[in-house]
């Protein structure tokens, strides 16, 4: 006799396998439905691949005949084991009809295949008729109970959709825009739909269970794998990159109506850092996006102004003065002068920082606001694009003397200019390669204002005074030579006598130097600055000696070799010529 317990384990265990039994009865029908569908996809699959399929029924085995001894010499003469001959009859009957069925299944199977065209048509009839698990998506298409034709015909709407879609990329509030095809887009998982017919068709029947009702709860997302071109991406976020950096814009420095200073507030800039942008992007396109309008932020770094406010409220002092005369100069010498001002007024530099003149005023066009106007050029003068800017650049080298910043390069003028003493001049030359570069070699910020009124040009240097109060600079300039201007004369024997012409530009050579007085406490001392050497530029007379009268052009040759130009017109007035 059992105890209590064991009778209720023998209870548990029988109601345990009669729910189990229950829940087989109610889903075997369906399981095996969709099994047997699964096996006519993989028959047909089979019959379209060449091989020929043989269900054998392994449970039961073959019976073979007893053979007796003769049937060793070649006769076959063994006769079946009285037990087992309806066993063998049993079995020949079974081959023949097993032979018979097959040669007609064959024949069938050719005829069907003949009549149907291809032998993969019958694989996509039993495909078909299979149709994906109810949770299944594959990208953001919902694929559940799709056939294969179905889910193929949606799915590769979608990703022509993808494909003809507009990628926007966004960048401090700017947009840019690429269309997904130029970024060499392709799909490379095309036998996606295979593999969703295929969830939940392997295994037993509660294991397929299990997955399609897993599947119903949780659902699957099977991606769209694509692969674009990583050239045509790095060339799209260097676009954006051109498009969308801005520099910061530093703060600033503003003269006022009074003659006083205010510090003007910078404003942040903005870098796009191209190769965070472009892993983002590889990302985001690869598995972030998964239709629609893509798009996605670049990677940026905000750029701070570098000037420091509180030491540009510091600078209020002027240090340094420049001041020259352009009163009768031409119009189009004015303009010049006018805009290679503006264009260098206002700048500031922070301690250390050095200034090219030079860097500022280029190019020299009539876009930039120049005109041609006269300047020097290999010992004459002639019109060029920006003529006069040397006495902008001459103002400012004055104004930095007097501030005693650091010079840094410097060159005079080929000739010398009226305008100035020698030595104190200040030329550049984009062709000639002739710059005004200085460094602030104070511990504050300096600024550089300059005006251009009623014919006079005026630079101020702004910082901080950190010089004595009783201390003075004065530059002096000293001519160490003087070459002055040469005639020259020229005889032509193709001009006719009366003919006297001038060219040239005459300009006085001077070798000079500048000196720097610095009186302090009483006491002054000398500073050796600099040394020019300006070129002399002669006078040129051609005078016509073409004439049948030899005594007038013997005489006129002797003038001409004495280099006596009085002579030359004596001689010309008393033959009867005018001579201008």
């Amino acid at each position: 006799m059992m105890n209590k317990n064991t009778q209720r384990i023998v209870v548990g265990i029988i109601a345990v396998i009669l729910a189990v039994i229950m829940i087989l009865s109610l889903v075997a029908p369906a399981m095996a439905a969709e099994g047997e569908a699964a096996e006519d996809v993989v028959q047909a699959e089979e019959v379209v691949q060449g091989e020929e399929i043989v269900q054998t029924d392994e449970t039961e085995p073959a019976i073979e005949p007893v053979m007796t001894e003769d049937a060793a010499d070649g006769d076959v003469a063994g006769e079946a084991v009285p037990a087992q001959e309806a066993a063998v009859t049993e079995q020949t009957e079974g081959t023949d009809a097993a032979e018979s069925a097959a040669s007609d299944s064959a024949s069938d199977q050719n005829t069907n295949v003949s009549e149907a065209g291809t032998a993969s048509e019958i694989s996509l009839m039993a495909s078909q008729s299979q149709v994906i698990p109810e949770g299944v998506k594959i990208g953001a298409v919902n694929v559940s109970g799709m056939n294969r034709e179905q889910a193929e015909a949606a799915v590769n709407a979608h990703v022509e959709e993808m494909q003809n879609s507009v990628l926007t990329a966004r960048a401090d509030g700017q947009e840019m825009y690429i269309a997904v095809k130029d970024l060499g887009f392709s799909w490379t998982n095309q036998n996606v739909v295979s593999k969703a017919l295929g969830l939940g068709c392997r295994g037993n029947i509660l294991e397929r269970y299990k997955v399609k009702k897993d599947l119903e709860v949780n659902g699957i997302e099977l991606p769209i794998e694509r692969e674009f071109s990583s050239e045509a991406m790095h060339s799209f976020i260097s676009q954006c990159a051109a498009t969308a950096n801005r520099p910061p814009v530093e703060n600033d420095l503003q003269l006022n109506a009074d003659g006083s200073l205010s510090v003007v507030d910078g404003v942040n800039g903005v870098q796009v850092d191209e190769a965070s942008s472009y892993s983002a992007m590889v990302l985001y396109m690869n598995t972030g996006w998964r239709g629609g309008a893509p798009e996605f932020s670049l990677t940026t770094t905000e750029l701070l102004p570098q000037r420091d406010k509180e030491q540009l409220a510091l600078v209020k002092d002027i240090i340094g003065t420049g001041d020259t005369d352009y009163n009768g100069s031409s119009d189009s010498r004015i303009q010049n002068i006018l805009n290679g001002t503006s264009l260098v007024s206002g700048i500031v530099l922070m301690p250390g920082e050095q200034f090219s003149l030079l860097e500022h005023v280029v190019p020299f066009t009539a876009e930039n606001g120049y005109a041609p106007a006269p300047s020097y050029a290999e010992g004459s003068i002639v019109d060029t694009y920006g003529g006069g800017i040397c006495q902008v650049s001459t103002t400012i080298y004055l104004a930095v003397l007097q501030a005693e910043l650091q010079v840094d390069e410097r060159s005079c003028h080929s000739m010398m200019v009226q305008y100035i003493e020698p030595s104190k001049d200040a030329a550049i030359s984009e062709e000639g390669g002739k710059d005004l570069k200085f460094t602030n070699n104070t511990a504050t910020p300096i600024y550089l204002y300059g005006t251009a009124a009623d014919g006079k040009l005026h630079f101020s240097i702004y910082g901080v005074e950190t010089r004595p109060a009783g201390r003075t600079v004065n530059y002096i300039s000293n001519v160490l030579s003087q070459t002055d201007v040469q005639f020259i004369f020229v005889a032509d024997e193709n001009l006719p006598v009366g003919t006297v012409s001038q060219s040239g530009d005459p300009h006085i050579g001077y070798e000079a130097e500048l000196w720097k007085e610095i009186t302090e406490n009483g006491e002054t001392t000398r500073e050796w600055v600099n040394e020019s050497s300006y070129r002399m530029t002669p006078i040129t007379y051609t005078i016509g000696v073409q004439t049948e009268d030899a005594g007038l052009k013997a005489n006129l040759m002797a003038a001409i070799a004495s280099e006596q130009l009085d002579q030359v017109n004596s001689i010309l007035i008393g033959s009867g010529y005018n001579v201008g």
